[in-house]
């Protein structure tokens, strides 16, 4: 319209000074009433320009607003990457609409179980996280206590690890433990009776406590060793095992094939758990049968050097010992090729990585071969006693995994694997590893202090997730992005079935805080299905994932709550600069979220 108007300003006809060629009254009163009816009409157009693109972002807004995120009080680390600051990818584009299922599939897999959000700590560094009846954890309790309280039950703790193997009870050791340092990893390990205190610093936590395996069948000392210690580990555990474990990733013991294979593995495990009982029968007579008794295991690392369905062929669980079936599994090694972005922030890596786990459970899920013992024929809950991301560190000189964007794949990896049919995750943990959830104590040789870490975040999400598994337990679909396999991700949980209870979307899409270029944001749209009752104009509740960019390590927020170390000692603390409470409305039978690269979000329907 502006155009038309100044064209016929221009037809007029002017001289090189801007005044009309008309002279007289007449001429003079032609001019002024064109300009008063051309000035009126550009008036009248910009006000009705103004009122449509008010109405429109207003709706857009409430619909779909990008949230405000805090900044990191501290200056952010280094890029994480050296690819491009941002994915390059439209901002403000609109994903295809992912249909959402009226009901979810069959699943042949046994169900999630509580505590799935769990953690294993590695064995040696397990009174750095706990501490003792002296002195308990008060910051790890407080972690743990505000995944329970989401949860409806605290995360489960698996000791044990590669140091469980190492480790040697020795009664009149007056510390927790003891060890010798070699290329900076701790060997020849010994614990006292202290080191038990630990299960006493995390009230309503219950336990996995892991047997020395290897040093049991390779000398006398770890056999004596095993006995001496079932005693005092059973009166520490009293009302708080989940289920003993014996050994740690048989399958990459360093022995010979010809001594050790599969038929030498299942009667060394017999033996053991037989002593095991043994001595529990004379010192925790309640904890030696029944429901108070059994194992996880084999706890393999999946090398293929014990193969599974062989072991339990040859009568692994013969005797109905193995309650749970505990795999081991990790995205990768750090290697100086990976990158946040191709390594972890990348869907179509997550889903590579776990087909193994996925194919395993498959081939085990078989309950006359996994538990043969069961008179209702029951298959076992299939979960991951330990995982992680990337082995042995980082990069050189480049930190990917106490990032966020580190957080962002954990909520991704969690809940891939409970769509896949794991009933529990156990994320490692140990004193100065860089993945860490969080920094129990500092660590003055590595420069770390005590803190928590952005995976911490992730586990919450997830937690929300799938929410209070005391009183429902729910079945996590994997919902694909048409045009956006690697870069986001997306998962709807139904309970009962049928009952659509919440969706969570994860933009994995590289952005750096660090880059100072502006941040892109994409819409994602899934239409709901027929059969849930809501109605268009319903609004949805937005939780949200947020930090200022995926290379920042501090200033992270889920749904305006920090958790910091240096706020509340770890118990959330509203953030005011954070956006809360947002809504996303129902039109025409779809919902719609506005993500900003770098982030996640869940929508709530009940």
């Amino acid at each position: 319209m502006s155009g038309y108007v100044m064209e016929r300003l221009n037809g007029l006809g002017h001289n090189s000074a801007g005044i009309s060629k008309e002279s007289g009254p007449a001429g003079m009163r032609l001019k002024r009433r064109f300009f008063k009816v051309a000035v009126a009409f550009i008036v009248t157009t910009i006000v009705i320009v103004a009122v449509v693109l008010g109405l429109y972002f207003g709706l857009h807004n409430r619909s779909s607003s990008i949230p405000s995120f805090p900044t990191s009080p501290t200056s952010p680390s280094s890029s994480p990457s050296s690819t491009a600051s941002s994915t390059p990818l439209p901002s403000g584009s609109s994903n295809p609409p992912a249909t959402l299922l009226a009901s979810a599939p069959a699943s042949t897999f046994p169900a999630i179980q509580e505590s799935f959000v769990s953690f294993a700590i590695e064995f040696y560094f397990f009174p750095d996280f706990s501490g003792n009846l002296a002195s308990p954890n008060t910051f790890s309790n407080n972690l743990l206590s505000n995944i329970g309280n989401i949860s409806g039950t605290k995360p489960y703790i698996r000791v044990g690890g590669n140091t469980q193997d190492l480790a040697i009870f020795d009664a009149a050791l007056p510390v927790a433990t003891q060890a010798t340092y070699i290329d900076g990893h701790p060997e020849d390990i010994s614990i006292g009776p202290s080191f038990f205190e630990g299960y006493s610093s995390f009230p309503g936590s219950k336990f996995i406590h892991g047997f020395n395996l290897k040093n049991a069948t390779n000398s006398a000392t770890g056999w004596g060793s095993l006995l001496d210690e079932v005693p005092v580990a059973c009166k520490s555990l009293d009302g708080k095992l989940v289920w003993w474990e014996y050994g740690n990733e048989p399958d990459v013991y360093p022995r010979p094939p010809s001594t050790w294979n599969t038929s030498s593995y299942v009667d060394d495990w017999h033996n053991g758990t037989a002593a095991i009982q043994q001595q529990l029968s004379s010192s925790c007579p309640d904890m030696s049968s029944g429901t108070q008794y059994g194992f996880v295991g084999p706890s393999l690392l999946g090398t293929g050097g014990l193969p599974p369905v062989q072991l339990f062929k040859s009568g692994l669980n013969d005797n109905g010992e193995v309650k749970q079936y505990t795999m081991h599994h990790y995205m990768g090694g750090a290697t100086d090729s990976a990158t946040l972005q191709a390594s972890l922030m990348n869907h179509t890596a997550v889903t590579t990585k776990l087909a193994s786990i996925l194919t395993e459970m498959s081939d085990l899920n078989i309950p006359s071969l996994i538990n043969p013992t069961s008179a209702a024929q029951n298959s076992v809950p299939f979960t991951l006693d330990e995982a992680n991301s990337l082995l042995n560190g980082a990069p050189a000189g480049l930190d990917i995994l106490s990032v966020f964007g580190s957080a962002l794949w954990t909520v991704d990896y969690m809940l891939y694997c409970a769509s896949i049919g794991l009933s529990r995750v156990h994320m490692q943990q140990g004193t100065g590893f860089l993945y860490n959830s969080w920094q129990p104590v500092a660590v003055p040789g590595k420069n770390m202090n005590i803190n928590t870490s952005p995976p911490y975040y992730g586990n919450v999400a997830v937690a929300v997730m799938l929410g209070d598994l005391t009183k429902a337990i729910p079945q996590i679909v994997h919902v694909p992005l048409q045009g956006m396999s690697d870069y986001a991700s997306a998962y709807a949980a139904y309970v009962n079935g049928s009952s659509l209870v919440r969706i969570a979307v994860v933009d994995l899409r590289e952005y750096n805080a660090s880059s100072g270029v502006p941040r892109p944001n994409s819409n994602y749209t899934f239409v709901l299905p027929s059969s849930l009752s809501i109605s268009d104009g319903s609004e949805i509740a937005v939780q949200r994932l947020l930090a200022a960019g995926s290379d920042v390590n501090t200033g992270i927020t889920w749904n305006g709550w920090s958790y910091a170390y240096e706020l509340n000692n770890g118990q959330p603390v509203r953030m005011t600069n954070v956006t809360t409470g947002e809504k996303v409305m129902v039109r025409d039978g779809q919902v719609s979220v506005n993500m900003v690269q770098s982030s996640a979000a869940i929508l709530s329907f009940a």
